[in-house]
């Protein structure tokens, strides 16, 4: 735990007497469960989800390219089958939270990127195939907007009409980033000046400079526009999400149709920092609403995020309804018409070298194993598997050791069939390492190792599902 101990504070750990060498003689074929906790993605920022028939369609923040994934289930997203569509090229220093749209018969990924000496501003590609993970992108800028700074782009179709919001500056300084909207023509065409809706004025949304209003998002419900958005700074624990709503026969043009909530509807809480920047989607079967957002990875971690998931309500008037955030070791039922899940404890599992079990409150089954000082310190899960297929097995583990910050812990878990390395990043929080593997019938052994040898990796439990 050592220099990273500090990170903990609030969250009892004691070591437990009981020191493991050699090796344990326990199993755990593992029990069957309904329930997950709400990371799914152990690092990233500004998630998307687009939702067809077909696929849930996932993208967020990568810095320097737009990339997708998909998967059939929701909760499955972070590990589906992965695209790189674009490279960022010379001319460009950064992308920002990009958002996939299937508009007027083509798929269009709108995203803020910056040239040199520029400030960002919003673009779109564009591919015209049936399937996004086909055919080329073409990148276009968004005509009619002007040359300020616009960030977050996003998409508002009612009445017939389709309107572009985005977060951006009034003129040229970093002053206040305000939430615009305009007309569109074609999904890369506005028409019209940029109308204002929202600037920051509540004492939430105010307390970091400058000062922020940004990430839009819309869901309707029957005849209300809900429109989430996110203020304060994105780099400290006070980033909350707001709301404004609009009756979908006013024009949405006119600031005075919006009403906005004077409260934020989600905001941080004594282990939870900065959640902000969601997007929306259904369930499998369309009975339920869920919110994936990001979050701090630990106490005033700025700009190290995780993905988030947590289903959500409405209240009597239409409105987006949002209970706080969930703590890690809280479990909620997976998303309607999504597959069981197999979850064993670390333990319960067989234990190879000089491992420690430790008592600790933040951890779903409050005893993890922890150690890995060597490479040959391992945890061995004996899964039994009723039927061959492809499965997608999670291990949720820890490091709070920041100096893994830029080159993260990497983690081996193999079977006697594959070997993976999975990258495990800093964090306070039990966070899902995640790899597709083929398993046989019958009981099987899946181990975990560090590759370099670390004294602060913690285990908790490993999950799996069969991937669809």
């Amino acid at each position: 735990m050592g220099k990273s101990a500090a990170w903990l504070s609030g969250v009892s750990i004691l070591i437990a007497a009981l020191m493991i060498t050699g090796c344990s003689t326990g199993t755990d074929p593992g029990e069957e469960v309904s329930d997950f906790t709400s990371i799914i993605d152990n690092d990233g920022a500004d998630p998307w989800i687009l939702q067809t028939e077909a696929f849930f369609y996932y993208t967020k923040t990568t810095g320097n390219n737009l990339t997708l994934w998909r998967a059939e289930n929701l909760s499955h997203v972070a590990a589906g089958e992965k695209k790189v569509i674009w490279e960022m090229p010379a001319e460009f220093e950064s992308i920002w939270a990009p958002e996939l749209h299937y508009l007027d018969d083509r798929w269009v990924m709108y995203f803020a990127a910056n040239r040199p000496s520029e400030t960002h501003r919003m673009y779109a590609l564009v591919n015209h195939q049936k399937d996004p993970y086909m055919g080329e992108w073409q990148l276009e800028e968004i005509k009619g907007m002007d040359d300020k700074f616009a960030i977050d782009g996003t998409v508002l179709e009612i009445n017939d009409k389709r309107y572009f919001l985005w977060s951006g500056w009034e003129g040229y300084e970093n002053v206040a980033q305000n939430l615009y909207v305009a007309e569109m023509v074609s999904p890369t065409e506005v028409i019209g000046e940029k109308r204002l809706i929202s600037e920051p004025e509540y004492e939430w949304e105010m307390r970091q400079t400058p000062l922020i209003n940004e990430a839009p998002q819309v869901i309707i419900k029957d005849e209300t526009v809900n429109l989430v958005y996110s203020a304060s700074g994105s780099w400290d624990n006070d980033y909350a999400l707001g709301l404004m709503t609009l009756d979908v026969a006013d024009d949405p043009l006119e600031r005075a149709n919006w009403q906005k909530e004077p409260e934020p509807i989600f905001q941080q809480t004594n282990t939870v920092y900065g959640p902000g920047h969601n997007g929306f989607a259904k369930s499998k079967d369309g009975s339920e609403d869920w919110l994936i957002y990001h979050a701090a990875r630990w106490d005033h971690s700025g700009w190290d995020r995780s993905i988030r998931l947590q289903k959500f309500g409405w209240d009597q008037e239409d409105k987006v309804l949002l209970e706080a955030p969930l703590d890690e070791w809280h479990v909620q039922a997976l998303p309607k018409a999504e597959p069981n899940r197999l979850r064993l404890t670390a333990s319960r599992a067989l234990l190879e070298g000089d491992l420690a079990l430790v008592e600790d409150e933040a951890a779903l089954s409050k005893k993890v194993v922890q150690g890995f000082e060597s490479t040959t310190d391992k945890i061995i899960f004996t899964p039994q598997i009723e039927e061959a297929d492809e499965f997608l097995v999670i291990a949720y583990v820890k490091t709070t050791d920041y100096l893994s910050l830029n080159d993260p812990i990497q983690v081996r878990i193999e079977t006697k069939q594959a070997s993976h390395m999975v990258d495990v990043y800093p964090s306070e929080y039990y966070q899902p390492l995640q790899v597709r593997m083929k398993l046989p019938k019958g009981s099987q052994e899946i181990t975990l190792s560090s590759e370099i040898g670390v004294d602060t990796l913690s285990i908790d439990r490993l999950e799996i599902v069969k991937f669809q």
